[in-house]
């Protein structure tokens, strides 16, 4: 994916299966259930394969301490002057509430955060902001 200014390339992998959690997600929707609150918090790491780096995005979804299975995540990032947040990747959360970004070293200090919009079962919820740089 590109922009004017910066290039960031993203690949998503999902930690364990999807199909579990979401026949759960769908029974409690639409039951006039209060929407349940989630965390998200994204870590990085530093990946080296064959002389090439890149950086490893991790977000864990959850809701009262529960992994949150089969659910959307966005990863944005922002940099220099962009200060607006830009959808650079989506990917779905596996059986342990995580998706992982690997994305190539921004070539400036470039923030990213990851979100989930949320939906009729859970509330939305921002992880917190990393920076990173070549």
């Amino acid at each position: 994916l590109a922009r004017a200014g910066s290039a960031v390339a993203v690949a998503v992998l999902t930690t364990g299966g999807v199909a579990a959690a979401a026949g759960a997600a769908s029974a409690a929707a639409g039951h006039g259930h209060a929407k349940l609150p989630t965390t998200l918090h994204i870590s990085n790491k530093l990946v080296a394969r064959n002389h090439h780096h890149a950086d490893a995005l991790t977000g864990v979804l959850r809701s009262h301490r529960k992994a949150v299975a089969a659910d959307t995540i966005t990863l944005q990032d922002r940099a220099g002057a962009h200060r607006k947040w830009i959808v650079v990747g989506t990917g779905t959360t596996g059986a342990a509430g995580s998706v992982t970004f690997t994305i190539a070293p921004p070539a400036k200090k470039t923030q990213f955060e990851m979100v989930f919009a949320g939906h009729s079962t859970y509330r939305k919820s921002h992880s917190n902001v990393i920076s990173l740089k070549k």
